[in-house]
């Protein structure tokens, strides 16, 4: 799928990533999420991703989906897509801009 582009989502952001996807005029394409007992996850993505990829995912409960959104985009990459944008309604650990006491990470750089 090399055409204009394409929209990747999470069966659990559905409507709103479907909502864009309409307003762009791309095609969507659900990334297939198994879970094992562990806690680990296993995604599947089209055959083929587009040059131009959208990638959208709320970064809330933002430990998994990290994990999610590493795994997704490394893989759209070896299935075509040379550009990644990712559409984030959620965007976390933007609040850790300075360190208040000793120790403490900094999750934002300005």
């Amino acid at each position: 799928m090399q055409g204009a582009g394409m929209l990747l989502y999470f069966a659990d952001e559905a409507a709103p990533a479907l909502a864009l996807a309409r307003e762009l005029g791309l095609p969507a394409h659900e990334v297939q999420r198994h879970l094992f007992p562990d806690g680990e996850a296993r995604l599947k993505l089209p055959a083929a991703c587009a040059a131009r990829t959208v990638v959208f995912r709320s970064l809330n409960q933002p430990n998994h989906k990290l994990i999610d959104l590493l795994l997704c985009a490394r893989t759209a990459r070896t299935l075509g897509a040379q550009h990644l944008t990712l559409v984030a309604p959620y965007l976390a650990y933007m609040r850790q801009d300075i360190a208040f006491s000793p120790g403490e990470a900094i999750s934002q750089r300005p």
